[in-house]
């Protein structure tokens, strides 16, 4: 429920910006056709589709904030998608925030469900930025084990 309620808050908090600003909602429908072509994308070896989702700096004139929030916007919206929104939303906020010059790293991690090495594994992917968790919740990446970080 209460990540329902966050969903609701980013869609309504971005509702504006895209009324406004004819450039926001171009950048969002990039967004959106980058988060729908993920699972193409991913079929490749994932070192051939990280190097293929990795852009050359192109600022966009938007801030971190939105270009995040956007980024955000667009990977919850893809509802359809095979992918876990923690991998759309990280790959799609990857993409664009570097390409806006912010300097991101996504972590892909595993760990035993429960923690009890018996039980079924579960991953995560998440962003760090200067070492540091980027925007993520502490739960949602604290006894993950790092299996790959992208750039290396």
């Amino acid at each position: 429920m209460k990540a329902r309620l966050r969903h609701i808050g980013l869609a309504l908090a971005a509702l504006p910006g895209l009324m406004i600003s004819a450039r926001r909602r171009a950048l969002f429908r990039e967004m959106r056709a980058f988060a729908r072509n993920l699972p193409a994308v991913l079929k490749s070896p994932l070192p051939a589709a990280m190097q293929q989702i990795t852009p050359l700096s192109q600022p966009s004139g938007d801030s971190e904030p939105v270009v995040r929030d956007l980024a955000d916007l667009a990977a919850l919206l893809d509802r359809r998608s095979p992918l876990g929104l923690c991998l759309r939303r990280s790959l799609t906020r990857y993409h664009f925030l570097r390409r806006a010059g912010v300097p991101v790293v996504v972590r892909y991690g595993a760990k035993f469900v429960d923690g009890k090495p018996d039980r079924e594994i579960t991953g995560h992917a998440w962003l760090t930025l200067d070492g540091h968790p980027y925007h993520e919740a502490d739960e949602n990446w604290r006894g993950f084990t790092v299996m790959i970080t992208w750039p290396e």
